[in-house]
């Protein structure tokens, strides 16, 4: 009995994990100038809608000063990483706080942010596999 409340206990933590709704930075520089480096400018996050699968952030830079930057969230299908076109970039992630970047790759540091999710998800399919010996 205390094993299945145990089990069950950590499915329901799994799952609270798993659903948390994702934090991106959403600003413009067309209304705040501090949007090209939000973290630096003490802008914070803003909790997305739980529709929401990932981040973005879209520059463009016609002059090399005055970069117009948009960091929003998004909803639907994406391409993990950055687009480069002339004077455009585009750049999607799916973890919290991760369009802060300016719009590079996202390094390989910044994806093992899901690290303890994942290792969460691993203990609780361990343990229940674990309960059928």
């Amino acid at each position: 009995m205390n094993k299945t409340i145990f089990i069950t206990a950590l499915l329901l933590a799994v799952y609270a994990a798993s659903s948390q709704a994702l934090h991106c930075y959403v600003c413009s520089t067309d209304t705040n100038s501090g949007c090209s480096h939000p973290e630096q400018n003490g802008i914070s996050s803003t909790l997305c809608p739980d529709t929401a699968t990932h981040c973005s952030t879209y520059t463009v830079n016609l002059y090399d000063d005055f970069p117009n930057v948009v960091r929003q969230c998004k909803s639907g299908d994406y391409s993990y990483g950055c687009t480069f076109s002339y004077a455009t970039s585009t750049c999607a992630c799916d973890y919290d706080e991760c369009n802060y970047v300016d719009n590079s790759p996202i390094t390989a540091s910044a994806a093992t942010a899901k690290a303890p999710i994942l290792l969460t998800f691993f203990t609780a399919a361990c343990a229940i596999v674990l309960s059928f010996f």
